[in-house]
């Protein structure tokens, strides 16, 4: 006979994931068909730092200076600086046309820029000059040294054993009655400071220095 105060007997709620038991494989860390639990709280991911591009990327390979060189005028500047630049006679070798030499205005932030904050801004124009100037007495040497020697070591030196000052003459004549190869002319690809290699003629004379001071100083 069915009691009416009696309460029916409810099923109890069965979770969404059973426990698996003690000696599952997939509970034991040394088996291989362990699975790692999940972490209810999850670390969010960290946030990457921007990298800093170096200076040194910054720089044209090719001439070791900013692809865009500065033309204003510094803070603090009070004497005028002339922004012009002068054509070189030294060829591209990546490109036509020859490289340019940079302006007063671009040398003197140039210098600011690398520290050299006491250089005399009226001596500024007078630097530019003598750098174009030794620029190109020194590219006129390698130009008269690959004529000289571009056609092999015996034409070379049958014009060197004549002596400078005819060596000189010869390549005077062979430009003005046009006989220079263009084909051949050199071509500068880059520019390239090495201070601190010494060319085997310096070590030659530093190597003496250390051995008569009075005579290689």
């Amino acid at each position: 006979m069915h009691d009416s105060n009696s309460t029916p007997s409810v099923p109890a709620a069965t979770p969404d994931k059973t426990e698996l038991p003690s000696n599952c494989p997939m509970k034991s860390t040394d088996s291989p068909f362990y699975v790692a639990p999940k972490s209810s709280n999850p670390e969010p991911p960290q946030p990457t730092a921007p990298q800093k591009s170096s200076t040194l990327s910054k720089l044209n390979p090719l001439n070791y200076m900013f692809a865009s060189i500065s033309q204003e005028r510094a803070p603090n500047q009070t004497v005028d600086l002339g922004v012009d630049r002068e054509v070189s006679s030294i060829p591209r070798g990546d490109s036509e046309g020859n490289w340019e030499y940079p302006s007063p205005q671009q040398m003197y932030n140039a210098m600011l820029r690398k520290g050299h904050t006491d250089t005399p801004q009226d001596a500024v124009e007078s630097m530019v000059a003598v750098h174009n100037f030794l620029n190109e007495g020194a590219w006129n040497e390698i130009v008269g040294w690959e004529r000289t020697f571009a056609k092999g070591l015996g034409s070379g030196w049958e014009k060197c054993r004549r002596g400078e000052e005819n060596l000189g003459f010869e390549l005077m004549k062979e430009e003005l009655m046009g006989r220079v190869d263009e084909a051949t002319e050199p071509r500068l690809i880059r520019f390239q400071g090495r201070p601190k290699e010494l060319s085997p003629k310096a070590q030659i004379f530093q190597a003496l220095g250390w051995a008569y001071p009075s005579k290689f100083e």
